[in-house]
C-alpha cells in the first residue's frame, strides 16, 4: 500500500517516541512504513536524511546518540521535549499573534501561519476572533519580493531585480542595499541604498517585476538613517492646493513642501497619508480646492469617525 510523505513523517514520529533503545537505522528502514525495506542503503540515508532534517525543522527533537566509540547508536524522540508546555496568553497577546498570522494572508506562509494560530487558540482556550486592521499589509503573490528581501536584509547582501516605476512602461535593473522593509497604507515598502543612483531609495514591492537576485555582494553603505520611517515614497506624493484663513491651520502652512500662491492659498507637496493627518487636525474653515480626490477622502474618513464615536 502506497504511504504519503506526511504518512511516513508520522510514522517515523511514532516509532521514535515508543521506542525504548535508540533504533538504528536499519530498524527504522525495515520497520517504519513509508520506507522501503528493499531499497539500497544510499536511497534510504537519503531518504532518511531529508525526513530527519524536515522533523527537527518543525521543532520535533530527533536526537542523535552515540555509542562511547562515538558511532552513531541510533535516534530517539525525547517524550519530555516533545511535549507541548501550556500557553498562557493573555487576550491581548493572542490579538497580536492573530494579527501576525493575518498578515500573512494569502502568501506562500499563510497555511503554517494559520495552522498554528489555531494550535496556539486550542491550547490557550482563547480564541481572537479578529480581522486583520486596514493599516496592516497582508502579503499576496504581487509581494513575493518580501521573503527574500527579508533574508538579504538578514544577511546584509546586495540584491537585484527590474523595477517599474509609475507611469513607465518598461522596467529597469536595480542594484541596491537593504535596509528594512515598512508596512504603509496596506503596502510593503523596502528602504534601501541605490548603489547606481548613490542615494536613498524606497521601492513599492509590488512594483517590482523580477525575482530578487542576493548577490555576493555585502552591504557596505555607511549612511544609513537612523529613522528609516521618516522616508516616504516619492512616487506617492502628490500636491494640493488649500485654503487656508488667517487663524487655522498653522500646521498645514508648517509643513515641508508648502508654499503660499496668495492670501489664504497654499500649495503644500506631501504624502497622501501626511496631508490627511494634518487635514483631520485642521478645523472646518479650511477647504481643499484641488484635487477633488483628497477632498472626498478626507469627507470619507471623517464620516467613519464620527459614525464611530456616534
Amino acid at each position: 500500500m502506497s504511504v504519503t510523505r506526511t504518512e511516513r513523517l508520522l510514522n517515523l514520529v511514532i516509532a521514535l517516541l515508543s521506542a525504548q533503545h535508540p533504533l538504528p537505522r536499519a530498524t527504522i528502514q525495515r520497520s517504519v512504513a513509508g520506507y522501503d525495506p528493499e531499497a539500497s542503503v544510499a536511497a534510504f540515508e537519503r531518504m532518511f536524511e531529508r525526513d530527519k532534517d524536515e522533523l527537527r525543522a518543525m521543532g520535533i527533537p530527533v536526537s542523535t546518540v552515540h555509542d562511547v566509540n562515538g558511532e552513531v547508536q541510533g535516534y530517539l524522540i525525547d517524550e519530555g521535549e516533545y511535549a507541548q508546555s501550556d500557553i498562557d496568553l493573555t487576550v491581548d497577546e493572542l490579538a497580536v499573534v492573530t494579527v501576525a498570522a493575518r498578515v500573512w494572508d494569502e502568501a506562500v506562509l499563510a497555511p503554517a501561519a494559520m495552522t498554528a494560530l489555531r494550535k496556539i487558540e486550542s491550547l490557550s482556550g482563547t480564541s481572537a476572533g479578529l480581522g486583520t486592521p486596514a493599516t496592516f499589509a497582508s502579503i499576496t503573490a504581487s509581494d513575493a519580493a518580501l521573503l527574500p528581501l527579508l533574508r538579504a536584509i538578514h544577511e546584509k547582501r546586495v540584491v537585484r531585480f527590474s523595477y517599474r516605476k509609475p507611469g513607465e512602461q518598461n522596467s529597469h535593473d536595480r542594484l541596491v542595499e537593504p535596509w528594512s522593509i515598512q508596512s504603509t497604507e496596506g503596502h510593503w515598502y523596502l528602504h534601501a541604498w541605490d548603489r547606481e543612483r548613490q542615494a536613498q531609495r524606497v521601492f513599492r514591492l509590488s512594483r517590482i517585476e523580477s525575482a530578487v537576485s542576493i548577490t555576493g555582494q555585502s552591504c557596505e553603505h555607511a549612511d544609513r538613517p537612523r529613522d528609516l520611517t521618516t522616508m516616504v515614497d516619492p512616487h506617492d506624493q502628490m500636491e494640493a492646493i488649500v485654503r487656508i484663513p488667517d487663524g487655522s491651520g498653522v500646521e498645514l502652512t508648517r509643513l515641508s513642501g508648502t508654499e503660499r500662491l496668495a492670501a489664504g492659498t497654499w500649495r503644500i507637496t506631501a504624502s497622501r497619508k501626511e496631508l490627511l493627518r494634518v487635514l483631520r487636525r485642521a478645523d472646518d474653515r479650511v477647504e481643499i480646492e484641488s484635487p477633488v480626490e483628497l477632498a472626498e477622502e478626507l469627507a470619507s474618513g471623517l464620516d467613519e469617525l464620527a459614525a464611530m464615536h456616534s
